[in-house]
């Protein structure tokens, strides 16, 4: 096993679940851009296979929503989730950037509504045990 091999499994082994999470969405984003880029340019091997790696990211969030625990935000997810990989699938089969950034534009917002909720949860913690966070 090489050393990045090694480093690889063991920040994935170490880390939190939210940071799991935003590295998928993060991961996620990063192939639909490089999709999108790739179409633009007409190289539509490379557009394909990012999006495949997009789409297989975006259904592997909407098999983990726990519907249990929050079904009507899960419900809403799933639907997001649903479109972004009907849109990742359109871009797919036409070979077109434009469905790309229909993908990257719904999915832009969880992401970023996902990273705020993390910080202000990280911050949590420190106020409620009376710390000062220094």
């Amino acid at each position: 096993m090489n050393a990045y091999r090694t480093y690889t499994n063991a920040s994935v082994s170490t880390a939190s679940a939210p940071r799991i999470m935003m590295t998928l969405f993060e991961t996620a984003l990063r192939h639909m851009r490089a999709a999108r880029a790739a179409y633009a340019t007409g190289d539509y091997r490379t557009g394909g296979d990012a999006a495949q790696r997009a789409a297989a990211i975006v259904l592997g969030l909407q098999a983990t929503l726990k519907r249990e625990i929050a079904p009507s935000l899960c419900e809403q997810l799933d639907a997001v989730y649903g479109f972004v990989v009907g849109r990742l699938t359109m871009a797919i089969g036409g070979m077109s950037a434009r469905y790309m950034e229909e993908a990257e534009r719904v999915l832009l917002p969880i992401v970023e509504a996902f990273d705020q909720a993390v910080a202000s949860e990280a911050a949590t913690p420190i106020a409620a045990a009376g710390g000062t966070g220094r």
